[in-house]
């Protein structure tokens, strides 16, 4: 489970770097932000900065002064996959009864978001990040789960900073999984989330009995 975010809509654009007559060529960070995007879902999350310059139309300085270095690119998309996932899980869980099936609706979606988007999942998850960079993105993630174990809390008197522990251990689990699912597709999607929350949800539901 990634400086600034991508606005949703981003993978839609196809309006490329132009050069006006006579001027410089035109290239702003979106657009290649955009065009990072296109080329990692297009051709897989081996790609280098040069293919990405390559479809964005622009020169490795233009790409390197816009966006950044490899590093600064591998975080701006960890903030779109985290953005949309927070987006997948929130809708996913609108409709959840109880703190089981909320549970088990948050893994679907989680899911179904990073599957969507696998390519580019697969070319973070693949990145060196910095230790810091990496915190601040799990906390992110975590605060997702830290609503979802409020239920929990409340049933097994959970308290914060068990509930915490639990959503950090959640999260490392769900990258794991998920990168190796993502990499032989070894069951379908149901089937994952079926066996994470079988595995998962009785110990957050019971995190909070002493025996």
């Amino acid at each position: 489970m990634p400086a600034g975010s991508i606005a949703a809509e981003a993978p839609l654009e196809r309006r490329r770097p132009g050069r006006p007559k006579g001027r410089s060529v035109v290239a702003d960070r979106a657009q290649l932000l955009a065009a990072a995007m296109r080329s990692i879902t297009t051709n897989g999350p081996l790609v280098t900065m040069e293919d990405i310059a390559a479809e964005a139309d622009v020169s490795k300085p233009i790409l390197y002064r816009t966006v950044g270095d490899k590093a600064a690119l591998v975080t701006a998309l960890s903030e779109f996959l985290v953005d949309r996932i927070d987006v997948a899980v929130r809708g996913a869980t609108i409709s959840a009864t109880d703190g089981r099936s909320g549970f088990e609706m948050a893994v679907r979606g989680y899911l179904g978001a990073v599957d969507a988007d696998r390519n580019i999942y697969l070319f973070v998850n693949a990145s060196d990040q910095s230790t810091e960079q990496l915190r601040r993105l799990v906390d992110r993630s975590a605060q997702q789960l830290l609503e979802l174990f409020t239920a929990a809390r409340a049933q097994a008197g959970l308290d914060y900073a068990a509930a915490r522990t639990w959503a950090y251990a959640v999260i490392g689990a769900f990258q794991t999984v998920t990168t190796m699912w993502l990499g032989d597709e070894y069951c379908d999607l149901d089937t994952v989330a079926k066996n994470l929350t079988h595995l998962l949800w009785p110990g957050v539901a019971a995190a909070g009995d002493p025996d």
